[in-house]
């Protein structure tokens, strides 16, 4: 499996961000979605995201379509994209997720990290 680092940015969070994850099965128009279950979000870019689960995928038999709904700082975010690579890590499935976006949803991403990251900021000034 192949890992993208031609970014320009990846923001790893320092508090768990809760993910509800699908995973998306069938022809793109006529998909359907397993039950909705969550994960937890451990870094992520406009056009990718890191995962952390529980439950295994079989990454080396298929190809793994899975849609992403999270909460960063307000908004809420909605986007599928395909597992690129699987590690085990701690304990837990850590899976690379390579994002299917659009300039606004790479946008949206970008200003919820950076509302997020100055409130991150923010609350580590005060507790010091």
């Amino acid at each position: 499996m192949k890992f993208k680092r031609t970014e320009s940015f990846r923001h790893v969070f320092e508090r768990r961000v809760e993910v509800e994850y699908k995973l998306v099965m069938g022809e793109p128009g006529s998909e359907s979605f397993s039950k909705s279950d969550f994960c937890n979000l451990v870094d992520l870019s406009p056009s990718g995201a890191k995962i952390g689960m529980s439950e295994n995928l079989p990454t080396e038999s298929q190809l793994i379509r899975i849609e992403l709904n999270f909460v960063l700082y307000a908004k809420p975010i909605s986007v599928q994209g395909d597992v690129k690579w699987k590690r085990v890590q701690n304990g837990e499935f850590v899976y690379g997720v390579d994002l299917d976006t659009d300039e606004i949803i790479e946008a949206l991403i970008i200003s919820e990290l950076k509302l997020r990251r100055r409130q991150e900021v923010k609350e580590k000034r005060l507790n010091l």
